[in-house]
């Protein structure tokens, strides 16, 4: 097959779930959990006014600082769930993202025309050596190549926590380890600098690793990036046989 031919198949195949996954996900998913400030408010209030509506007891002094006690923990024991579960489902979505790369690089691999057929397992590393010894191509001088090797140490450092890929992650950006609320807080009081070297305990929970929805999207753009410099690429080499 020619480069021709597999640039065609990145173009109209292997990129195609890369743009629907940032089209859809920051269009359906991720505003889901926006405006948790207003929604909390609103949850509290209703359970404040639920509770005054109900039918007052023998011993009911007509005191209301204790419901509007109850309904402000309401709301901020909801706040902190629905934070978290946010936290966890960006996390996620970094780690699906770095996984679907993985298998759209490997199903370029699938297509019947080839000899020497991709390895079985679609693991990264793997996908490297493959399209350097049979498609001639070295993925790690892309540009876009230093983007995708953090997206793969964000990937395992959410599902294995603390371990060797969240060190090397907390070397090259820091700032995924501190909680988004605290980033502003003075550098002189070490928070912040304990918040980045504790241990990851529980990405999968939210905590711990903090992907916010600006670094996802720019994961989203450089993942699609990655894959238009391969086409690019093979059309610059469109009559070369693979």
């Amino acid at each position: 097959m020619t480069g021709g031919y597999l640039a065609s198949q990145i173009r109209q195949w292997r990129i195609r779930p890369i743009i629907a996954f940032r089209e859809y996900i920051f269009r359906d998913v991720v505003p889901q959990f926006g405006r948790l400030n207003e929604r909390a408010d609103q949850i509290g209030n209703e359970f404040f006014e639920a509770a005054i509506n109900q039918p007052a007891g023998e011993d009911c002094d007509g005191d209301l600082s204790g419901f509007a006690e109850d309904a402000h923990d309401h709301a901020l024991s909801w706040y902190e769930m629905m934070r978290s579960l946010r936290q966890t489902m960006l996390n996620l979505l970094a780690a699906g993202l770095f996984h679907l790369t993985e298998q759209q690089l490997a199903q370029l691999g699938d297509d019947a025309g080839f000899d020497n057929r991709r390895p079985k397992e679609a693991a990264l590393d793997e996908m490297v050596k493959w399209y350097s010894s049979v498609l001639k191509l070295d993925l790690k001088q892309l540009s876009e190549w230093p983007l995708i090797h953090e997206l793969r140490l964000v990937a395992n450092t959410a599902k294995h926590a603390e371990g060797k890929s969240s060190g090397e992650l907390r070397n090259l950006r820091p700032g995924l380890f501190c909680d988004p609320m605290f980033a502003e807080i003075d550098r002189a009081v070490d928070i912040r600098n304990y918040l980045v070297n504790r241990p990851v305990s529980a990405p999968l929970a939210g905590e711990g690793l903090f992907i916010t929805e600006e670094i996802l999207e720019q994961y989203a753009v450089g993942v699609e990036k990655f894959f238009r410099e391969i086409a690019d690429h093979f059309e610059q080499h469109e009559d070369e046989y693979y």
